[in-house]
C-alpha cells in the first residue's frame, strides 16, 4: 500500500519570493513551523511543533535538493512516522506569479498510508497560511 501528497497552488508573487518564504528560517516559521533550516545540501534540521499523544512535536529532516529559486527536497521523518519520506517544493512562473506545487512522497504500509491523510490536511492548512506570510513580507526583506 502507498500514497503520495501532490498539492498545487498558484500565488501572484515572483519564484524569488515564494523561494525565500520557503527558505528563510524567520518566513517559514511565520507560516509553517519553528525551525532551524538552511537551504544547503546536506544540513540536517528540525521542525518544532506542539507535542502530542505519541508525538514529541519534532520533524527531522535532511536537505536533498537546492535549485534557487526553482526547486527544494527535504526528507522527513517524526512522530507516529517511522519510514522517512520526502518533501519536494517546485515553483514555476506563471501569469506573473508563481505555480508552486508540493509533493510529499514515501508513505508506505497501512499506518504511514493513514498518516499522509494527517498531514495532507495539514499542508493544506499550511498552504493556505503561505499568502499571508508573501503579502505582509512585500516591500521589505525577509
Amino acid at each position: 500500500m502507498k500514497r503520495d501528497l501532490k498539492f498545487e497552488r498558484f500565488y501572484p508573487h515572483p519564484p524569488e519570493r515564494v523561494w525565500k518564504a520557503l527558505t528563510n528560517p524567520k518566513a517559514l516559521a511565520e507560516w509553517y513551523m519553528e525551525n532551524d533550516f538552511q537551504p544547503v545540501v546536506g544540513h540536517k534540521f528540525t521542525f518544532h511543533t506542539d507535542p502530542g499523544p505519541g508525538f514529541d512535536g519534532k520533524l527531522t529532516c535532511e536537505v536533498t535538493l537546492v535549485d534557487e529559486p526553482r526547486q527544494l527536497a527535504y526528507t522527513f521523518i517524526g512522530g507516529y512516522m517511522k519510514r522517512q519520506t520526502l518533501v519536494t517544493w517546485t515553483l514555476v512562473p506563471h501569469n506573473g506569479g508563481t505555480l508552486l506545487t508540493l509533493e510529499h512522497t514515501g508513505f508506505t504500509g497501512l499506518t504511514d498510508v493513514a498518516i499522509s491523510f494527517i498531514f495532507g490536511y495539514g499542508w493544506q492548512k499550511f498552504l493556505r497560511g503561505l499568502p499571508h506570510v508573501l503579502d505582509r513580507w512585500v516591500g521589505s526583506k525577509f
